[in-house]
């Protein structure tokens, strides 16, 4: 890892969403209860879109927490690397406007010296699709600690 390595840890989607906001439950608490170490940033994306590729400017490595629709239970946590990423259509969040495989791909095209020489992306199997109600559901509430877990491992396994 370079010296001096910046890794951006964000969060992605709508907490008035529903269970799509779990990316956003998960970096909040993660800011909560977690001493991060230096040179982690945390970041609130929402629902950023292509603007997802600037938020990613600047870091050499990013963790994006996200959810998905993948067929498994809901509550499930799995950990993704940019070329493992589900097809647009089990992207949990269909109002972020694009899915987080071409807005990778996209960056890594256009920008290949700027962007973050690692993502990752934990995701969270959500229980129902997009919809508009506050809060998680039980299952995806359940598995915001697990997630966490999930991102400290990474930034571990890199420092």
């Amino acid at each position: 890892m370079k010296k001096n390595t910046n890794i951006y840890i964000i969060g992605c989607g709508n907490e008035l969403a529903g269970d799509d906001g779990v990316g956003i439950a998960v970096v909040r608490r993660l800011m909560a209860e977690t001493k991060l170490p230096g040179g982690v940033q945390i970041i609130e994306a929402g629902i950023p879109g292509l603007s997802l590729v600037e938020l990613m400017l600047g870091a050499n490595k990013v963790i994006l927490v996200d959810s998905f629709l993948g067929g498994t239970a809901p509550g499930t946590v799995r950990c993704f690397g940019e070329e493992e990423l589900p097809p647009p259509s089990y992207n949990a969040g269909q109002s972020h406007g694009i899915g987080l495989r071409e807005a990778l791909s996209f960056a890594r095209g256009v920008m290949p010296g700027n962007f973050p020489e690692q993502v990752v992306v934990v995701g969270v199997e959500i229980e129902r699709p997009l919809r508009w109600v506050q809060g998680l559901s039980p299952a995806v509430e359940a598995a915001v600690e697990q997630a966490m877990d999930m991102v400290v491992t990474q930034l571990n396994t890199w420092r």
